[in-house]
């Protein structure tokens, strides 16, 4: 069982100690060779992102040496937003190792996906469809908060290009999988960043002056002109400071809204929180201060494993809803049955998360056989940054012990 670290500092350091709970008898290392002889099924790849994929490599050389990942990094429906010569190595990536790919997360997937897209089976018909995630940074660590942009003027903080980028990824593959899973095809997709300006001075996390930037708006949108000339589909990811900031309709406490026009018409807000008993914001675990959505990125992973470890070599598809509101009925079927094939997969026995039928394991069933392989830099997981960023690790031991050391961290015992 081990742990990957990026920095020496953090080389040869239980993996408890750095997070600054108990020991846990798990060894941080630097060293990928040595972690890589780890002899374990799954690894769960939640590295630092900064919108270029730059861990592209990494996840194929895993893949290829037999190691199948689970990320929430933006991978949901590669086929649909990379690049053919990328799917095309994925999947040579799987075959060679006998492995399985699969991305989730809270959004894209849980939040988009599953439970919006899921909520379009009470419609007879859908005109539009609109999922709003506001992330309130007031108790994020105040340094990454300037690089995003707050606090500058609109006009500087609109120069910053790496978090539109990153903002796109995911978005791009919220989109392109309600085009999807909807049945619909786009007449085009454009995307939006908005820089709004505080009113008022804000006080913490730092001090924004009245008249900078106070709010950051990520949009992409998808038309289908046959449908209405409105947009047919939105994701707005929201970044601001306090509720002040939070977008017209959205009240305090709504982490998620998702509004769906249609008939009926469907709206949904869905709050995160530590607990209904008590104005938490962050979970404390040592010396790690974490929000309760990163937690949900995380756990869909989790949930996933058993999942990847029993499909044939390939990319499983995404856990979407069984039944929903399609553009044509009809194609819901061939739908459902298209997608229990993964793409690229080694044999025609790879099935969708969601199917009943499940193939067989890739190696035995046998708990006592190490089938885990978790990857993350506890020490930086905090409540800033990307959602995905726990950093980077190994850890390798048997799929229930893996999931009960997991759980330790995101639920420790009051």
């Amino acid at each position: 069982m081990g742990v990957r670290a990026y920095s020496d500092s953090k080389n040869g350091v239980d993996a408890g100690a750095l997070i600054g709970v108990e020991p846990l008898g798990v060894t941080v290392s630097t060293d990928v060779a040595s972690l890589l002889m780890i002899d374990c099924d799954c690894i769960v790849f939640c590295s630092r992102d900064d919108g270029t994929y730059p861990h592209d490599d990494e996840i194929l050389m895993l893949l290829a040496a037999g190691k199948s990942v689970v990320t929430p990094l933006p991978y949901q429906e590669a086929r649909l937003c990379r690049d053919a010569d990328f799917v095309a190595r994925l999947d040579e990536a799987c075959r060679t190792g006998r492995s399985v790919f699969h991305a989730g997360g809270i959004d894209p997937d849980l939040m988009s996906d599953r439970i919006l897209l899921g909520l379009t089976g009470a419609c007879a018909d859908v005109k539009s469809v609109r999922l709003q995630e506001c992330w309130d940074c007031s108790f994020a660590e105040e340094v990454p908060l300037p690089h995003a942009g707050f606090g500058m003027s609109p006009a500087d903080a609109a120069k910053i290009e790496v978090t539109k980028t990153i903002a796109n990824n995911f978005n791009t593959a919220i989109v392109r999988t309600a085009e999807r899973v909807l049945g619909v095809k786009y007449d085009r997709v454009a995307d939006g960043h908005d820089y709004v300006p505080t009113p008022v001075d804000i006080e913490a996390p730092f001090l924004i002056p009245a008249g900078t930037v106070g709010r950051i708006t990520h949009r992409m949108q998808g038309w289908v002109d046959a449908i209405g000339p409105d947009p047919f589909f939105t994701i707005e990811v929201n970044w601001l400071i306090g509720n002040g900031m939070l977008p017209e309709g959205v009240a305090p406490g709504q982490y998620y809204v998702g509004t769906i026009e249609g008939r009926p018409s469907i709206r949904m807000a869905l709050d995160l929180k530590v607990s209904h008993k008590s104005n938490d914001r962050v979970f404390k675990l040592g010396n790690m201060a974490v929000e309760p959505s990163y937690v949900a990125t995380l756990v869909p992973c989790l949930q996933a494993i058993p999942h990847v470890c029993a499909a044939q070599p390939g990319v499983l598809p995404s856990f979407g809803p069984s039944l929903h509101w399609m553009a044509d009925l009809r194609d819901s079927v061939a739908a459902e049955q298209s997608s229990k094939v993964a793409p690229g997969s080694t044999d025609d026995r790879t099935v969708s998360a969601g199917s009943t039928v499940r193939s067989r394991r890739r190696r035995t069933a046998d708990d006592s056989k190490p089938v885990l392989c978790a990857r993350g830099r506890p020490a930086t997981w905090r409540g800033t940054g990307s959602p995905c960023g726990l950093g980077a690790g190994f850890i390798s031991l048997p799929i229930q012990r893996a999931i009960e050391v997991f759980a330790r961290l995101l639920y420790p015992s009051p």
